[in-house]
């Protein structure tokens, strides 16, 4: 049972909606709100108006009695030009080919997209068709599972079901360009583009399978768009209900569309090609099944793809290496495990149970709760940023992300690729989600900062030079800022400490500890060289700039990075050294609060003749907490007087949150229209706006209002924390905006992954696997809750509910195993406790705390899937 409060896109709301559908590393396709498929980025190339024509699902149904009806299954109900083009999001432009698409051949009237990611569902409406159509599309998805969740595939699941009392023959058509030998971006033009020629399809029928490959002989092994394609029903058997045929060049589409989709009369083709030069091929696939009246029938296709030959296709300006020409080798993870398309499609059809009944465990976790709709809709639909072409992961086994996908917002910067590579340390300072949902993929990027990219002295330059063999980017400026970022190096010691938290590893900590304590030196040698805890020279930062002064923005991180480094050195024994930041760390504390506090927010000082430019000064600036919702999230405490905190976090509020943008001028670029609502980076609600601010002042990035959202339910704000979430969420509705594409400086940015922090936040979680430790302490719904939650190894369902007399938990284990020694809840006054596994009883103690009662499992426990535990805490 999924939450039903979940928003539903019809009308209006439908002409942005683009999720987009692929495994991790693997490039995506997106399932658009008009039923078509756009954003074709499977083949190695970043391209956000990608489009392959011919590409789409029709039906035919054929009742007992009664005309037979054939419909695309896209409608071209918002395909009108009244609409307003915004600035820096186009997910709501039509492809010139649907328009063709639905020009030539009759589509549905409308349509209705609900999302719950991974998951996508359409239904489709026309008053013609005598039965009832849906989709239900995915990549499989399992968290902490990295493997299920990166295999190069699309599942279309289409379920009718006849409301009649006769029975009906419904036949379900997909259909398919071959696309191998495009380089992702020259428009195609039906079947011809100049990259095309020497395609060829082929049928595949195999047990439980029956498709085509298509591929291109044409190509040289190594070519950067060589690779294949497999499209395919997926079915158990073929017999007089279900029937399945392949056509491996449907020639014309229009007469494909009279002779075979109308009238079934068209034979089915086992091999087509090699094509001309400048042309392709379109291929099909159709399974045609009986639907009784009363009942509803489900047809399955997928679409594989298997493009081996990634290379280094984006400018690297900051790598000193001025060469276009050579071909510089990554390649893509999932080609350990596959050899063609049509080897994906036979492991998706061998474990197909498996993939579905977890892809769908996890959506019914995660959205079976009590959490507010906004929450679940931020959290969910940033979780895609991690399988879109914002991230790849190498042959390697490592990941790497850019800072988005370029696009509208970045003006097509390089025209094509990923905006600002690769791993930078100051966007992806914000991100949690990968962390939480993939640990061991977060841990491949520490391993590339600590052990590849911090220098000898300890300064990190904050962008990542692939291959990993070319010269790293020391000693020349880097570009946005043009020194190492300050706030990307201080994000990297409190990932390590988040790390290890999340695999209780010691080995991976004692092999990382001489990486931190270089970085940690480097930062009392070079930025906090009087030894008070308080930086005051240069801090270049993700605005593509450096402030100088004291600041609580850089400020907080350092002070939230040297409880992480104590709380290190403690776990590895290293008295002194954690002696040594826990002093360091409080002279700082006091030092910002009794330098910075105004009274109302903490400000910047700054020289204003040595640096007059890029400063923010007096202002209140919706990031100056920024190290404070770190240490939150890593349960560090307050890093600043929790008063002055809090009285922060309501300016923030009060001057930043705005309902509307008329007569603000947002620059650079702008993110919200004017009568729309959000959160501004910085406001003067004092005056005293310096003529230069700091860059990006004016504008709203839906990675901060996450954090801020977040820093509001930390500091029991739960009310403000949902007014900024409705205010981004009403720009993302999806009438000008995709909810599945937050942009910044490009489509689907990096740092909206910050959102995960908005769960943990709203949930009260602070897991911990060193002590096996985990804290639920509900900010929202106390009383009655209901959550997803993940460890190191199991993910599931926590539910707790208090009553006058008595507190109850049960959690229960969908995937994987988790193992406890404590559990700590927000059940007051606590003064027992009785704990069950099955019909079993759990020798636990009961330490009462305050508001927190701390149970603990005399001999641990292990959760295994399908297993829950159930906790009665008697209250005084």
């Amino acid at each position: 049972m999924t939450n039903t409060r979940m928003p539903v896109y019809r009308g209006e709301n439908l002409r942005a909606v683009a999720m987009p559908l692929g495994g991790i590393g693997t490039g995506t396709v997106a399932l658009c709100g008009d039923g078509s498929l756009r954003q074709w980025q499977l083949n190695n190339t970043v391209n956000h108006m990608a489009h392959v024509p011919h590409s789409f699902f029709a039906v035919r149904v054929k009742p007992e009695r009664g005309p037979t009806v054939s419909r695309v299954l896209q409608s071209a109900a918002l395909y009108d030009e009244a609409f307003e083009p915004i600035p820096c999001a186009n997910d709501y432009a039509i492809p010139d080919g649907c328009r063709e698409l639905l020009k030539a051949l009759p589509g549905v009237q409308s349509t209705e997209f609900e999302g719950e990611y991974p998951l996508a569902r359409i239904r489709y409406q026309d008053e013609a068709l005598p039965v009832q159509v849906s989709l239900e599309a995915y990549s499989p998805f399992c968290p902490l599972d990295a493997d299920a969740s990166g295999i190069p595939a699309v599942l279309y699941r289409f379920t009718v079901h006849n409301p009649g009392e006769r029975p009906a023959r419904v036949s379900f058509t997909a259909v398919q360009q071959n696309f191998v030998g495009w380089d992702g971006v020259r428009e195609i033009k039906g079947v011809q583009c100049a990259q095309y020629g020497g395609n060829a399809n082929t049928a595949l029928r195999l047990r439980g399978l029956t498709g085509l490959t298509m591929q291109n002989g044409a190509l040289p092994a190594q070519h950067p768009k060589n690779g294949s394609l497999c499209l395919a029903a997926l079915h158990t058997a073929v017999h007089d209900e279900v029937t399945v045929t392949a056509f491996a060049d449907i020639g014309d589409l229009s007469a494909f569309w009279n002779d075979t989709i109308e009238r079934e009369s068209a034979a089915s083709t086992d091999a087509a090609g090699p094509s001309p030069d400048g042309r392709t091929l379109d291929c099909a696939v159709s399974s045609a099944v009986n639907v009784p009246p009363g009942e509803s029938r489900t047809v399955t296709f997928v679409l594989a793809w298997h493009f081996p030959n990634r290379y280094v296709d984006y400018i690297q300006w900051f790598s000193g290496i001025d060469d276009p020409k050579s071909l510089f080798w990554i390649g893509n993870a999932y080609t350990n495990r596959f050899a063609s398309a049509a080897a994906v499609a036979e492991y998706v059809r061998d474990n197909f149970k498996r993939l579905d009944a977890v892809t769908h465990s996890f959506r019914d976790a995660f959205f079976d709760s009590t959490l507010p709709p906004e929450i679940l809709d931020v959290v969910s639909s940033q979780m895609s940023i991690i399988r879109t072409p914002t991230c790849f992961w190498d042959e390697k086994g490592k990941l790497f992300g850019f800072e988005g996908c370029n696009g509208a917002s970045t003006g097509g910067w390089t025209g094509t690729g990923g905006c600002c590579p690769m791993n930078c340390t100051h966007v992806w300072a914000y991100e949690m989600s990968l962390a939480a949902l993939f640990p061991a993929l977060e841990r491949t990027m520490r391993e590339t900062e600590l052990f590849d990219q911090l220098h000898a002295t300890g300064y990190l330059p904050h962008r990542v030079t692939l291959p990993m063999y070319m010269p790293r980017p020391w000693e020349r400026k880097i570009g946005g800022p043009e020194t190492p970022a300050l706030d990307g190096l201080l994000s990297m010691v409190l990932k390590s400490y988040r790390e290890h938290r999340r695999c209780a590893d010691r080995g991976w900590l004692e092999s990382a500890w001489p990486k931190i304590e270089t970085a940690m030196g480097h930062l009392f040698a070079v930025h906090d060289t009087d030894g008070d805890g308080v930086l005051k020279g240069e801090q270049p930062n993700t605005y593509d700039i450096s402030i100088y002064g004291p600041n609580t923005f850089i400020g907080t991180l350092y002070l939230a990075a040297l409880r992480a480094a104590e709380e290190m050195a403690r776990i590895l024994d290293k008295a002194d050294l954690a002696a040594r930041y826990r002093e360091r760390f409080e002279k700082g504390s006091k030092g910002y609060d009794d330098l910075l506090w105004s009274g109302e927010y903490y400000i910047q000082i700054y020289d204003a003749e040595k640096n007059p430019e890029q400063n923010y000064g007096k202002g209140c600036h919706s990031d100056q907490l920024f190290g404070q919702w770190w240490a939150h999230v890593l349960g560090l405490g307050s890093v600043l007087p929790r008063e002055h905190v809090q009285a922060t976090v309501d300016s923030i509020v009060r001057h930043n949150l705005r309902e509307n943008f008329a007569g603000h001028k947002q620059q650079p670029r702008q993110f919200a229209s004017d009568d729309e609502p959000g959160l501004l980076i910085c406001s003067w609600p004092n005056g005293e706006r310096p003529k230069v601010p700091t860059l990006y002042s004016d504008e709203i990035w839906t990675g901060i209002e996450y954090e801020v959202a977040a820093l509001c339910l930390y500091e029991d704000r739960p009310e403000d924390a949902l007014k900024i979430l409705r205010s981004a969420r009403q720009r993302y509705n999806g009438a000008r905006r995709s909810p599945w594409n937050d942009v910044e400086c490009g489509d689907h940015y990096a740092r909206a992954l910050s959102s995960w922090a908005l769960l943990d936040a709203a949930a009260g979680y602070q897991y911990d696997a060193v002590t096996q430790s985990l804290t639920i302490a509900p900010r929202l719904s106390p009383d009655d809750f209901r959550a997803f939650f993940i460890t190191a190894a199991g993910w599931g369902t926590a539910s707790l509910r208090r009553e006058s007399a008595r507190c109850t938990l049960t959690l229960s284990v969908a995937w994987g195993e988790v193992e406890l020694s404590t559990l700590k809840l927000a059940c007051p006054n606590a003064a027992s406790v009785h704990a069950h596994l099955g019909d079993a009883l759990v020798p636990c103690s009961l330490h009462s705390d305050g508001d927190l009662s701390e149970i603990q499992f005399a001999d641990g426990v292990r959760l295994s899937e399908g297993d829950s535990i159930l906790l009665v805490v008697g209250l005084v």
